[in-house]
């Protein structure tokens, strides 16, 4: 049976051949790697496999030898379904993690030196099962080493990509349908939004953000049953991931009949995203995303609705893949040189108008020569 992402098996055997070098040469114990239900992406990333949470938490651990011997650890429940699922075959139970540690040290006689990656997502019960094997009761910190690895996929996982930010737009498309025909709530959009993305395969990486009217005075904001009045801006955010990857694409639409102030923004934001995309070049680092949003909003005068949105982890933007939000993170101080084979969210926010805000967001692809829009929707607005 094909694993979660349907991804070749051979790169994710070169994954855990590179963490087990990158052990072997920090003179490492092991690598531990670990992830929660709600974002799996460092450990699905090894495991071909994303767990469910029903009726068991439903955290997720890989241990990598310096031999790259492969160990998964899951819920007990988990545990059963990811037997059918993963190419992993030794699969434990997550109650097992402290003696499996004291039987590596009792294997070494002395205390373990092992990288982990998935601190902030780390539990402390967790922690306590690792901590009394370890040296000094401490690790080596791996995020960093795991971060670069994500950040530029393999060929596979960008068709998956695409197909995700296809499904987006598709989503977007049908709320604006929508609102044409018919008097409609914040609730009934984002249905319409998640009818599409279910029924063409996908899960939701994040939650759908739909706001109207002043509720587009902040930047995220929980669907209400509020009716969407004519000459409202309506923000609609989605994050749907097909097999696994994601995309998030954010358009903001007027509603009826827009005010001329309203037509000029909006079209003066979608400019902004779409001709910085097309600006872009692979080599440069990822701040000339912020710099060319700034330089955009002083130009458009709307500098003051930026700035405060502009700060920040996704400040204007961050990596995706496998988690809706993965670092890097793009912001003013992202010195990180955008490589081929990146996926980065590009979000413009404006917030405090009048009229409320507006959100423009499309996920870009770097390529070899160039950067371009998986979302296409925008283009046709």
């Amino acid at each position: 049976m094909a694993g979660y992402t349907g991804i070749s098996l051979y790169i994710f055997e070169k994954r855990v051949a590179e963490i087990a070098e990158y052990v072997r040469k920090n003179r490492l114990d092991g690598a531990f790697i670990f992830s929660d239900e709600y974002r799996a992406g460092f450990t699905t990333y090894f495991s071909d496999y994303k767990p469910i949470n029903v009726i068991e938490e439903s955290p997720q651990g890989i241990f990598i030898t310096p031999e790259g011997h492969v160990t998964l650890f899951l819920g007990a429940i988990n545990a059963q379904s990811a037997a059918k699922v993963s190419w992993i075959k030794d699969i434990r139970n997550f109650s097992t993690l402290s003696e499996y540690f004291k039987t590596l040290k009792e294997k070494k006689g002395e205390p373990l030196l092992i990288g982990l990656s998935g601190q902030e997502l780390l539990p402390v019960k967790y922690f306590r099962l690792l901590q009394g094997w370890l040296v000094g009761n401490d690790y080596i910190d791996m995020d960093e080493k795991l971060t670069a690895m994500r950040a530029v996929k393999e060929q596979e996982e960008i068709e998956l990509a695409k197909y995700a930010a296809k499904i987006g737009d598709m989503s977007l498309k049908a709320c604006v349908e929508q609102m044409k025909n018919r008097e409609v709530t914040e609730i009934d959009l984002c249905a319409t939004a998640e009818y599409v993305m279910k029924s063409n395969g996908c899960d939701l990486s994040c939650a759908t953000v739909l706001s109207s009217g002043m509720n587009t005075e902040v930047p995220t904001w929980r669907p209400t049953h509020k009716k969407i009045g004519n000459g409202e801006a309506v923000i609609i955010d989605v994050a749907p991931a097909y097999k696994g990857y994601a995309t998030d694409v954010a358009i903001t639409v007027i509603n009826g009949k827009a005010a001329k102030e309203q037509e000029d923004i909006l079209k003066a934001s979608r400019d902004t995203v779409i001709r910085s995309i097309e600006s872009l070049r692979p080599g440069e680092p990822a701040c000339r995303i912020y710099e060319m949003f700034l330089m955009n909003a002083k130009k458009n005068h709307v500098e003051q609705f930026f700035e405060p949105y502009a700060k920040g982890l996704r400040a204007v933007g961050h990596s995706i893949g496998l988690d809706c939000v993965e670092r890097p993170n793009l912001d003013d101080d992202a010195s990180f040189i955008m490589e081929p084979g990146m996926t980065l969210a590009t979000k413009f926010d404006l917030h405090g108008m009048a009229w409320g805000g507006l959100r423009i967001e499309a996920v870009m692809l770097v390529e070899e020569d160039r950067c371009s829009s998986l979302n296409r929707y925008l283009y046709e607005l």
